[in-house]
């Protein structure tokens, strides 16, 4: 009798256990796909951009493709740095709100409202900025891939929005240093109102977006004034040698600023082509990024 009761206790402590570790989200679903590397089904969330993981049958795959596009609400369980569902069912109307709740940043969302988080800290860029991934070959790779891919990484991984820095260059610059680019990007972060670039590929820390612009432009002497537009940047090409335009972390190249300023095409979402596209920049990408395979061919931009 009194085993009986010792094996009930350890059930019961079990289950509790299990509850307790079990976490509760609201989303929408915005990729099902198969992996590669395990008998495992990958669904890509859209309310926070990280994948979570479920047993590969035939039967899965058809029940979870069914919640594509609608808000559910996933319960998972989190084992090492990955998260596996336990359960998944739609979202009832009186749980959620999508005026209220930004569950979709796959999507342009006219409510919402970007702010780049406040880090508090120059140690906790420094931190960020170590765990950066950055395989050290740019030849194979171009900077806007590179930063969008960190962007990405610190939204969906650590919870923090930043912004991009771009250095445009004129034609001015271009025809006095012979210069093979036209314009460099790398993320931007924000500690108590203090701007830091995190370049991974040409500096060691964080460091100011002013000592940023110095590197690339060869000289601490020159300013590269804040363009308020993408037209004071294409239009003033003989009157000054560089312009900076600093965007929130989802605009992936200059063309995506051109059409928010020319086009009127705004931007505060992400889009999983590009995505898909920028993951290329590292050695390995198939197996670290497999979560953002649509499933068709890439589109090399």
């Amino acid at each position: 009798m009194a085993m009986k009761k010792w094996v009930t206790l350890i059930a019961f402590f079990l289950l509790t256990q299990s509850f307790a570790q079990a976490n509760e989200l609201f989303t929408t679903v915005f990729n099902v796909i198969e992996s590669t590397k395990t008998e495992r089904l990958l669904i890509l969330s859209s309310a926070d951009g990280r994948i979570y993981k479920t047993q590969m049958s035939e039967a899965n795959l058809k029940y979870f493709k069914s919640f594509f596009g609608q808000i559910v609400k996933i319960t998972f369980s989190e084992k090492g740095q990955e998260l596996f569902i336990n359960r998944i069912e739609r979202a009832l109307t009186t749980e959620v709100d999508p005026s209220v709740m930004d569950l979709n940043h796959f999507q342009y969302n006219q409510l919402r409202k970007f702010a780049p988080t406040d880090l508090q800290s120059l140690e906790v860029a420094t931190n960020i900025f170590s765990t950066m991934l950055n395989d050290g070959d740019r030849r194979r790779s171009q900077c806007f891939k590179r930063a969008h891919i960190w962007a990405f990484d610190m939204w969906s991984k650590m919870n923090i929005s930043s912004q991009k820095v771009f250095i445009f260059y004129t034609q001015r610059y271009i025809q006095l240093e012979e210069s093979e680019w036209w314009f460099h990007v790398a993320p931007m972060v924000v500690f108590k109102g203090e701007e830091y670039v995190l370049d991974g590929t040409f500096m060691n820390k964080p460091i100011t977006v002013r000592e940023w612009q110095s590197y690339f432009i060869k000289s601490d002497k020159i300013t590269c004034p804040v363009a308020a537009n993408y037209e004071e940047y294409s239009k003033n090409q003989w009157s000054r040698l560089c312009y900076l335009m600093k965007v929130p972390m989802y605009f992936f190249r200059p063309l995506d600023i051109e059409n928010r300023d020319v086009n009127k095409m705004p931007r505060n979402h992400w889009v999983l082509e590009e995505l898909q596209d920028a993951r290329r920049a590292y050695k390995g990408y198939k197996e670290t990024y497999e979560g953002l395979d649509n499933g068709k061919p890439t589109i090399n931009h």
